[in-house]
C-alpha cells in the first residue's frame, strides 16, 4: 500500500469516526466501528478496546474484532505490565507476545497465534480511561505514523466516552427528578403508608438499576422491623435482625453508609447470606421524621458498584419523602 493511499484511508476513518460521534449516541456502535475499521486500515489481525470500570481498578472489554471467545475470556489483563504502563499514558509495543515475560496468559496467546501487540492508551482530559490493543499473528513493526494515527483514534474514543457520560448523567438526573415528583404526588394523594413504601422499593431498582430495595423502621425498643422489600428472597429477608450490625449504629447517627462488598464488609454480619443471595454493594441511608431517625432505606446491587454523589443525594431525597409519608400518617 502506498504512503499516500494509507494517509487517505487514515483521513477517511478519522472523518467517519468523528461524524459517527456527532450523530450517534450509541457508544457501542462507535466502538465497534473503531475496532473493525482499524483492523483493516492498519492491517492487523485483531483489535480490542477496553475501558476502566467505575472502580478505576479493572478493565472491561467494550469491543473486539478478530479474536476467539476463548482468548477474550482468558482472564483479566489488568496486571500485565504493558497494559499497566499504557495506563500510565504511553504506547507500548510487545514483539513476541507468547514468549514475553510481561504477558500473563502466554499459553492462551500462543494458542491464538498472537505474535505482536501494540497497546495504546485512551485518555479523557489527560486521564487514561482505557486501552486500545492491536494484535498481529505475524511479526510486525509499527511505523511512527501508524502509532500516531491509532493514538489520534484513541483520543476520539475519549470524546465518545465523555459525550456518552454527559448524556447518561443528564438522563439519570431527569429520571431522578421524575421519580421525586411522582413520589411527592403519590404521597399527597394517599394516607396509606404501606402503599407509598411499596411504590418506593419497587420503583428504585428500576430507576437506579439495582437488584433490590428495602425499608425498615425502628419500632419498640429501637429494633428494626421490615416494612417493605422488593427483589429479595424470603430466606434472605428472614436471615436475622440488623440491630447488631455496625452499619445500623452509624445510620442511627444520621449518616448514609456504603457497604462496598456485603460478603466481607465489617459493617455487616450476614456475609454468607449475602453471598448466597448474590448481593454485592449496599447503599443505606437514614429515614428522618421530625429530625429523628425513624428508619433505614437500603439499596442493593448484584455487582460491586461505586455510587456517585448524585446517587447518594437521590437516595437521601427519597428517604426524606419517606419521612414525609410517615409524618402524614401520625
Amino acid at each position: 500500500m502506498s504512503c499516500e493511499h494509507r494517509k487517505s484511508q487514515y483521513l477517511d476513518l478519522f472523518i467517519k469516526v468523528t461524524r459517527t460521534i456527532t450523530s450517534c449516541l450509541d457508544i457501542n456502535e462507535v466502538f465497534d466501528l473503531i475496532t473493525l475499521k482499524l483492523a483493516g486500515i492498519i492491517e492487523v489481525d485483531a483489535v480490542t478496546l477496553r475501558l476502566r470500570d467505575s472502580s478505576k481498578k479493572k478493565l472491561e472489554l467494550k469491543s473486539a474484532f478478530g479474536l476467539s471467545e476463548a482468548y477474550l475470556n482468558r482472564g483479566a489483563i489488568d496486571a500485565e505490565e504493558p497494559v499497566f504502563k499504557a495506563l500510565e499514558g504511553a504506547p507500548i509495543l510487545i514483539e513476541q507476545a507468547a514468549e514475553d515475560a510481561r504477558i500473563v496468559y502466554k499459553e492462551a496467546t500462543r494458542q491464538e497465534g498472537i505474535h505482536t501487540i501494540l497497546v495504546i492508551p485512551i485518555k479523557i482530559r489527560g486521564e487514561v480511561e482505557g486501552v486500545l490493543r492491536l494484535l498481529t499473528k505475524q511479526p510486525r513493526v509499527f511505523e511512527s505514523e501508524e502509532i500516531e494515527f491509532v493514538s489520534a483514534i484513541a483520543e476520539q474514543c475519549g470524546i465518545v466516552i465523555e459525550n456518552a457520560r454527559f448524556v447518561q448523567q443528564q438522563e439519570t438526573q431527569l429520571n431522578y427528578f421524575a421519580m421525586i415528583h411522582e413520589l411527592g404526588k403519590h404521597i399527597n394523594a394517599t394516607r396509606d403508608l404501606s402503599d407509598v413504601l411499596e411504590m418506593i422499593v419497587k420503583r428504585l431498582p428500576e430507576i437506579m438499576t439495582l437488584k433490590a430495595a428495602t425499608i425498615r423502621f425502628f419500632e419498640q425498643k429501637g429494633r428494626l422491623e421490615l416494612k417493605a422489600a422488593y427483589g429479595l428472597s424470603e430466606e434472605y429477608l428472614a436471615r436475622g435482625s440488623l440491630d447488631r450490625e455496625a452499619a445500623t449504629y452509624y445510620l442511627k447517627e444520621g449518616e448514609p453508609i456504603i457497604i462496598l462488598d456485603a460478603k466481607t464488609d465489617v459493617h455487616t454480619i450476614y456475609h454468607e447470606q449475602a453471598k448466597a443471595e448474590g448481593i454485592a454493594t449496599i447503599l443505606a441511608v437514614p429515614i428522618y421524621c421530625r429530625d429523628e431517625v425513624m428508619g433505614i432505606l437500603r439499596l442493593l446491587t448484584s455487582e460491586v458498584r461505586y455510587f456517585t454523589e448524585a446517587d447518594i443525594n437521590f437516595a437521601m431525597a427519597i428517604a426524606e419523602h419517606c419521612g414525609m409519608a410517615i409524618q402524614r400518617t401520625m
